[in-house]
């Protein structure tokens, strides 16, 4: 049995004909038994959105040097509003994230959730000037996203996953109430 607070899973071997582990962005299967390849995963996903963090700052700190040396009104003035509107977008982002994980669109089919649109980055690098014009300014205005990003994944268990988690149980209890309909003495299976 896989113990979990609240819910024990029968190992993947065991679970019942029909009933299936849904596979989720990123982690795949893996969050089942949560083991090496689970962890890895994890990790792998935190150090990404960490390198983004670092990229994002940097990025941030170019154009906030660049509005006046550090003191000056245009230096502070430009770092307040990246704070204030970073701070924002990241609290509407987290619980927009975290809403969708619970609702289960990031749980359900095969496909991963937001896989999509990853080549828009890249293909700004192509259009030159204005290419890396739209990259500041697509940094300055998703940081908060980012940061709420790396916040979902170092929780102890995306909500996502506790979607999936709860689908199953349910799942579960509906296959045990099959098999043991109310009034039927546990010995007794159809």
């Amino acid at each position: 049995m896989i113990s979990r607070p609240g819910v024990s899973f029968p190992r993947r071997s065991e679970l019942p004909p029909g009933v299936t582990v849904r596979k989720l962005p990123v982690v795949g299967r893996s969050w089942y038994e949560r083991g090496f390849v689970y962890w890895s995963r994890r990790a792998g996903a935190v150090l990404l959105l960490c390198v983004a963090v670092a990229v994002y700052a940097t990025i941030i700190a170019g154009v906030v040097l660049a509005a006046g040396h550090p003191g000056s009104a245009g230096f502070l003035a430009v770092l307040a509003a990246e704070i204030a509107f970073s701070l924002v977008s990241g609290v509407f982002a987290f619980r927009h994230l975290w809403w969708l994980g619970r609702g289960g669109r990031a749980t359900r089919g095969h496909r991963p959730a937001g896989a999509a649109g990853a080549g828009a980055g890249l293909t700004a690098f192509w259009l030159g000037g204005l290419g890396a014009f739209l990259l500041v300014v697509s940094v300055l205005l998703s940081s908060g996203f980012v940061l709420a990003a790396l916040a979902i994944w170092l929780t102890p268990v995306p909500p996502a996953e506790r979607r999936a988690r709860e689908l199953l149980a349910d799942e579960l209890r509906y296959d045990r109430h099959l098999r043991h309909p109310p009034g039927q003495h546990g010995g007794h299976k159809r």
